[in-house]
């Protein structure tokens, strides 16, 4: 004969058979969670808007030497010894402002030169003079 544990420890070790044990456990998410959670989710999944460059050449068909790929954002670069440009297509369309000084000067009325709607084709800058700075500006309203 068998003998079985009794008392209130073993009454808790052995199940009885009204209450079988399970393994499930259940999440409970509070309301400004599962907000906070799916907004995230959506922001992660928006398409990203990309950001355009501008690639400078020594040759003025967007040939010869590559300057680097710098990005459309306002910002003031060199563009000593090069003669053409080129805005990454697919962006829109781009202000780039040349500038015969170098440091992209604020004021320099007469001595800079706008080419708008930039986007993937090739610009040769034929100004007459040689070209020291340049601003592409993120979008076709031209900065300076």
């Amino acid at each position: 004969m068998k003998r079985q544990p009794v008392g209130p420890l073993a009454q808790q070790l052995i199940p009885s058979k009204d209450t079988a044990p399970t393994n499930q456990t259940t999440m409970h998410f509070s309301t400004p969670t599962f907000a906070y959670l799916a907004s995230a989710l959506v922001i992660a999944l928006l398409p990203q808007a990309a950001q355009a460059g501008i690639t400078a050449f020594s040759g003025s068909t967007c040939n010869g030497a590559a300057g680097l790929n710098v990005p459309c954002d306002g910002s003031c670069h060199q563009f000593n010894d090069r003669h053409s440009f080129r805005v990454d297509s697919g962006s829109g369309g781009h202000c780039v402002t040349m500038f015969v000084d170098a440091g992209c000067p604020a004021g320099a009325e007469g001595r800079m030169y706008t080419y708008t709607n930039e986007n993937g084709g090739c610009q040769n800058v034929n100004t007459g003079t040689n070209i020291q700075s340049f601003i592409c500006s993120p979008n076709n309203i031209c900065l300076v």
